[in-house]
């Protein structure tokens, strides 16, 4: 089953109602007879294994499963072989020829690759071309040799830095199985690099997150690679002075150690340096930190630079948060080795980041308000990576404004993406639960099995947890969601009538034609103008903000606003298209611009609510694009 064939699967199983082939053709981006020839073909993969697609004239297509039983396993298994089909689309082809290339020391002859993907040569010379624009921003080129072939050129360390950024770091999914998430080595390598790194972390007391670990383990499995294919890493003699001198020096030397015992590869002083710098970039999770020792961990360049940007975003924001010390310490700790990572032009993944983006838009925002006065300060760009990590923090301080301090029963957390995720967690359930929850602390996965359970009552994970342990264990998404939550309580809405505040009829427009956001931005915006309600800088802000992190989070909905709010009063322009454009990397089909109100900044939180319920609904947003007139848009939404 390719691709596309899995996806409407999906679809079709997520929704209740039947689809029709013009809304499926929407979300994948194709035509509508592709849609009817692809379900031909789901049925008959569909025929022994107990479901069908049944169709309904004016009404769509809907999965119907006869055997619930036979159909998972069907499911399943169509899942774990999705990853083995050859790529069905550009951006698949995309993907496994930068794989094929970047993975390889050797030139790759044109008419071998074109055979692999069963596609002409002047398609491939066509999606080539894409690559050399990819390869372009790590500063690599594509060389081509006569009777050779293709192959990546460049410096070992962007090299690298493309594999781990372009390859490895899209994948969200974290796993104690390693070869799930990771290919480079063989399983046992793997592991043997993984047992070698927590020895000497847990020797030497550092303590890192799980992600931070997983993309230690990775960038060691390229180096190997690359090592053992003649491939090494050379410093700049300055660089290297510098850090033969810092402690994670020493710690990566004995794990260098251990690999070349191992594994036979061996590292020089400059590959030693290499990884040393990377632990240096892992993000400082451990919770031991306080305020006392504050000044003494970090410069007083980064604690000036991280309250000028919690002033800012007070300012814009009024959260109220200046006082805030946990926050001021927590964005100090994460500020001090995003520095070093941008220093060495090295990545940060964030797998929460599409999550972070749409369940708590307003502290994002925040963040990015802060990532300016960074750049101001200190002339450092931080990518979306990094803001979303911002955003937990200021996400976190917001709970812990409402926090109830009572006692409660206890429990453990254990979280996957270090301090600032687990910190949220324990805010939001605490937020959530009050008296009846006390969080009394939280772990890294691997560090589970050396927690006493003495006094713990149960454990709350973000991951899943194979051991049986002495206490019930609760799964949750990292990101706390509406399903999460009514695991345990229901999720308590607190905003009547705040559709009715934030629709105007005067600022709606349903099914316009419009081909790209740029024409509806600029029409959306030439009509607040015209009405008198934003100068005419305002369009510039709204693109300024695209500009850092588009605005697209799924479910067909871009929410798009200035970078600082403008308007005298909150409300929102809405839009729908008769047909999706491409927004960032996402489809689109209804746009809501958010009008913020630059003298009441403080209650935007039920608005925001509001806002994931349209992202977290697909039948109301099926149901918004149908409209024809503003009343029935206003029904939908009350």
């Amino acid at each position: 089953m390719n691709t596309r064939l899995q996806k409407i699967l999906e679809e079709l199983k997520s929704v209740q109602e039947p689809m029709t082939s013009s809304e499926i053709a929407s979300f994948l981006q194709v035509s509508s007879k592709t849609i009817r020839n692809d379900v031909k073909m789901l049925n008959k993969l569909l025929e022994s294994h107990g479901a069908y697609v049944a169709s309904t004239r004016g009404k769509g297509y809907q999965l119907i499963i006869q055997d619930e039983k036979l159909f998972h396993q069907f499911a399943q298994s169509k899942e774990h072989d999705l990853r083995d089909n050859i790529p069905s689309n550009r951006k698949e082809r995309i993907y496994y020829l930068m794989e094929r290339l970047l993975m390889s020391s050797n030139y790759n002859k044109i008419e071998d690759l074109a055979d692999e993907l069963y596609i002409s040569r002047s398609t491939l010379q066509h999606e080539l071309k894409h690559i050399r624009d990819i390869l372009k921003k790590y500063d690599l080129t594509l060389d081509q040799k006569p009777y050779h072939g293709i192959k990546v050129m460049g410096d070992e360390t962007q090299i690298r830095y493309c594999i781990s950024e372009y390859l490895f770091n899209q994948q969200s999914t974290l796993t104690d199985n390693m070869g799930d998430w990771l290919g480079i080595l063989p399983e046992d390598e793997l592991q043997i690099i993984k047992n070698s790194v927590l020895f000497q972390l847990r020797k030497h007391h550092i303590i890192i997150s799980d992600i931070s670990l997983q993309n230690l383990i990775t960038h060691i499995a390229i180096a190997c690679k690359r090592i053992r294919e003649s491939n090494s890493v050379q410093m700049v003699h300055h660089h290297l002075e510098e850090i033969e001198t810092k402690k994670e020096f020493f710690v990566a030397k004995e794990i260098a150690k251990a690999i070349h015992e191992k594994l036979h590869v061996l590292f020089s002083n400059h590959e030693i340096a290499y990884l040393a710098i990377h632990l240096q970039g892992t993000k400082l999770a451990n919770s031991s930190v306080n305020h006392a020792g504050f000044t003494s961990v970090i410069d007083d360049d980064i604690q000036d630079t991280v309250k000028d940007m919690v002033k800012r975003m007070d300012e814009v924001y009024g959260f109220h948060l200046a006082d805030d010390e946990e926050l001021l310490l927590a964005m100090s700790l994460h500020l001090k080795p995003a520095i070093n990572r941008y220093k060495f032009k090295m990545n940060i993944r964030n797998p929460m980041l599409d999550d972070i983006k749409s369940k708590y838009p307003l502290s994002f925002d925040a963040a990015l308000i802060g990532a300016q006065v960074v750049q101001e300060k200190m002339g450092i760009t931080i990518d979306e990576n990094e803001v979303g990590y911002l955003a937990l923090h200021i996400e976190v301080a917001q709970e812990r404004q409402k926090k109830n301090k009572k006692n409660a029963p206890r429990c453990l957390i254990v979280c996957a993406s270090g301090l600032g995720s687990a910190q949220l967690l324990m805010y939001k359930l605490q937020s959530e639960f009050g008296d009846q929850l006390n969080i009394i602390g939280f772990t890294e996965y691997y560090n589970l099995l050396q927690q006493s359970f003495d006094n713990i009552d149960f454990v709350i994970s973000t991951i899943p947890i194979e051991e049986n342990l002495a206490v019930p264990v609760i799964q949750v998404s990292t990101i706390l969601g509406e399903t999460d939550l009514n695991k345990i309580n229901t999720l308590l809405f607190r905003g009547g009538g705040v559709s009715h505040r934030y629709l105007r009829n005067k600022f709606t427009y349903l099914q316009m034609d419009f081909c790209t956001k740029e024409e509806v931005l600029r029409f959306i915006c030439k009509e607040l103008a015209s009405d008198g309600k934003v100068n005419g800088s305002y369009v510039e802000s709204v693109f300024q903000r695209e500009g850092f992190s588009p605005t697209s989070f799924g479910n067909m909905v871009a929410i798009p606003h200035p970078m600082e709010p403008q308007t005298q009063e909150t409300f929102w322009s809405v839009v729908t298209l008769q047909r999706p454009i491409q927004w960032g990397d996402k489809p689109v089909q209804l746009i809501v611009l958010l009008n913020i109100s630059e003298n009441k900044k403080y209650d935007l939180k039920p608005m925001y609510a509001l806002l994931l319920k349209l992202l977290d609904d697909k039948n109301m947003v099926r149901e918004i694009l149908q409209c024809k007139t503003y009343e029935q848009l206003k029904r939908i939404i009350k």
